[in-house]
């Protein structure tokens, strides 16, 4: 067994990847076996071991644990690889087609052209390779799901009961559901959910990227719709999955942009015809073309800017699903391959990533700061922090962006997870208007979160501060090279202070003051260990994962100096960004806590007199009115073409006599008609059979004579 990793320590990887599928196929057989053995009634029919010995009419609750473990596992082998992969790094410095052949591995899929001529043929490959930041995402996804996944089974204990005509179910919004819990089917589909996101964070070629990336789609569209006996879940999830569809439209361009200039989808090859600028394969047009795709599908899966609008209706799923897909898996997933492909990308395109951050921070945050449902003011925090991130990657801070996106994803799982344990601690409230004073009920619950604020916030010495840190410097060090970009530094820097009120806000809202609302304050209680264990180990996570010696120094993180250490070869436009970056270090750190400071006490000074819900602006409360500005100029005009499509294509039937009428002025009158002509002609045909035996014989035996008849003239 050990023969199997030795010589190939990336397949820790490959089986860290595969590892969730096995609960999902597992799950999939027991509920199959189980279906086709159910008795035929509740209180009758023959009865099956097999049925009763998988759960009967209980939901399959060993799913739970069994997805539960094999995250677990995953993650046990993605800590060891990346142990390995630290050490060969080490010892295989400057043996790179060693450490490629040691750390990759792939196998022909489909193979296009003529094999056995002189021409190459043209293939599309599965597989994976293991680089630093692949590791270090692997390993994120696979322990923060792991915690997220534990906090998942007592979170979504209401849906591990059996079915009974009284039975409800909450759904997590304060409504109550009467059917048969879906306990397994929950974990089946965040066991897919995190197999489709390690499938992406290891494959080495585009094509592949793209099969996780729509299996993260159609996984997400599950689990935002989990609830879909509620119309705001289905319509929630639909609405993520088409916006996710327009940004894929972009990749699909930027894909084929590439297969068609250089015959191949593998990353590395396409990264490596970049190595000294645009390669003459391509024109500087199709290079701006196909940067802005793949850009394109980024900014659907990372909610930017103009794509934002998804990710807050997404708070319609169990708060999980809120945590998995908002802090380790579908949205870093843009922030991610915009790292994983940063040298494909031309200046220009570059320089629209910046400006796309630029501003979904700080709409996001805007928006943000007068939300009053708890969740939906971590999914605008999250979409303004995935800002910064772009932002830093188009400014030429590819360590900082990614830094952050490690960084955050352990304090943002941890403050969704406190969300969800507030939620469950307050009998399914989300609205922060009747909370308040919680903190005495719910002291677990309220000090993590408090880390998670103050991580988010950018307090000193904890992880938020370190990578904020970085991203506020490379901003700076950009604007100082370029000044008429001085926006780009800007706008973060107040975004800074715009974090740290809405988060603040939200803390003082739920957890200090007295309760608004007593009947939530009564029943308030704090939840069992299975939840707020995850609780604890994230806001460890989100003290120390950014340290490194001395703690002091903001440019110390061994995390970052990591990151730094695989940062790809700088273009020639951020090689001065990157020296003024260094200058101005102390200046941008001294700013963003000053700006983070504004902003935490000015959430305090609200609190205490009382109107920190009185700031509320209408076009802030109407998020910018983007929902609507879309409902203008594409929902309504679809639907409105779709009714006059459908006008020209079917004919109304008032009632049912004129079901029966023959109509040739629409598409569909034509083609039932030709129905109807076949139904008539069958009806006329029908009259002729009596059911008469002695009938029929006798027409039969006309026929014969008359045969017979014909038969003679003919042969005389």
């Amino acid at each position: 067994m050990l023969d199997l990793f030795r010589d190939n320590p990336g397949r820790l990887f490959l089986v860290a990847t595969l590892l969730p599928v096995v609960p999902v196929v597992l799950m999939l057989l027991a509920g199959t076996v189980r279906n086709m053995t159910r008795p035929q009634g509740r209180d009758g029919g023959p009865q099956s071991s097999i049925y009763w010995l998988l759960g009967g009419d209980h939901p399959l609750k060993m799913g739970g644990y069994l997805a539960l473990a094999a995250m677990l596992a995953a993650a046990a082998c993605a800590i060891a690889g990346t142990v390995l992969h630290y050490e060969d790094a080490e010892k295989l410095r400057d043996l790179p087609a060693t450490m490629e052949a040691r750390w990759g591995e792939s196998v022909d899929w489909i193979r296009i052209g003529p094999l056995k001529t002189d021409a190459p043929a043209t293939g599309l490959q599965l597989g994976y390779r293991v680089d630093r930041l692949t590791a270090l995402m692997v390993t994120m996804v696979t322990v923060v799901g792991s915690l997220i996944f534990l906090f998942s089974l007592g979170y979504m204990r209401d849906e591990a009961k059996e079915h009974a005509e009284d039975h409800q179910v909450h759904d997590g919004h304060g409504h109550h559901l009467h059917r048969r819990g879906r306990f397994g089917r929950f974990f089946l589909y965040l066991s897919l959910f995190a197999f489709s996101m390690l499938n992406l964070l290891i494959a080495d070629n585009l094509f592949q990227v793209f099969v996780g990336w729509e299996l993260v789609g159609v996984c997400s569209f599950f689990l935002i719709g989990f609830y879909y006996e509620r119309h705001s879940a289905s319509f929630a999830a639909n609405k993520a999955f088409i916006m996710n569809r327009v940004g894929d439209a972009g990749f699909l361009i930027g894909i084929a942009i590439a297969w068609s200039a250089f015959g191949t989808l593998n990353i590395q090859e396409l990264i490596g015809k970049f190595a000294n600028g645009r390669p003459p394969a391509i024109s500087d047009t199709m290079w701006l073309l196909m940067g802005l795709g793949i850009f394109l599908g980024c900014v659907g899966k990372s909610a930017q800017f103009p794509l934002q609008t998804w990710l807050a209706d997404a708070m319609e799923g169990p708060t999980p699903v809120s945590a998995l897909i908002h802090a380790a898996t579908m949205v870093a997933a843009g922030v991610y391959l915009v790292g994983r492909c940063y040298p494909l990308f031309s200046p220009d395109v570059l320089l629209v990533i910046a400006y796309t951050g630029g501003i979904t921070l700080v709409l996001a945050a805007t928006i943000a700061c007068v939300q009053t449902d708890i969740k939906r003011v971590l999914a605008y925090s999250t979409v303004s922090q995935l800002g910064f991130m772009m932002l830093a990657l188009g400014v030429g801070g590819w360590a900082a962006g990614l830094f952050h996106l490690l960084t955050h994803a352990c304090f943002k799982a941890l403050l969704f997870l406190g969300s969800g344990s507030v939620i469950f601690g307050t009998h399914h409230q989300q609205d922060l208007r009747k909370m308040g004073g919680l903190r005495s009920k719910m002291p677990v619950t309220a000090y993590t979160m408090l880390v998670g604020v103050l991580a988010i916030a950018g307090f000193p010495l904890l992880s938020g501060w370190y990578s904020k840190d970085m991203i506020l410097s490379s901003a700076l060090g950009y604007s100082v090279a370029h000044p008429s970009h001085g926006l780009l530094f800007f706008l973060p820097l107040l975004t800074a202070g715009l974090t740290a009120y809405y988060m603040a806000r939200l803390w003082f809202l739920a957890f200090a003051g007295k309760p608004r609302d007593h009947h939530v304050y009564d029943h308030a209680h704090e939840t069992p260990w299975v939840m707020t264990a995850p609780l604890v180990l994230l806001a460890i996570a989100s003290i120390c994962v950014g340290w490194g010696w001395p703690v002091w120094n903001a440019e110390a993180s061994y995390l970052g100096h990591t990151l730094h250490e695989v940062t790809p070869a700088a273009r020639a436009d951020f090689v001065k960004a990157h020296h003024y970056e260094h200058e101005y270090h102390l200046h941008a750190g001294g700013l963003a806590l000053l700006a983070a400071a504004i902003g935490a006490f000015a959430a305090y000074s609200l609190h205490r007199s009382g109107k920190l819900l009185r700031f509320a602006p209408a076009v802030l409360v109407h998020k910018w009115y983007f929902d609507e500005l879309y409902a203008a100029l594409f929902h309504k005009p679809t639907v409105q073409l779709a009714k006059s499509s459908a006008a020209v294509d079917k004919r109304p039937a008032a009632s049912f006599a004129e079901e029966n009428r023959v109509d040739t002025q629409t598409l569909d009158g034509v083609l039932n008609a030709l129905g109807q002509l076949i139904a008539k002609l069958g009806a006329q045909l029908r009259q002729a059979q009596t059911g008469q035996i002695r009938q029929y014989v006798l027409v039969l035996a006309l026929t014969v004579a008359g045969l017979l008849g014909i038969l003679t003239a003919l042969t005389r």
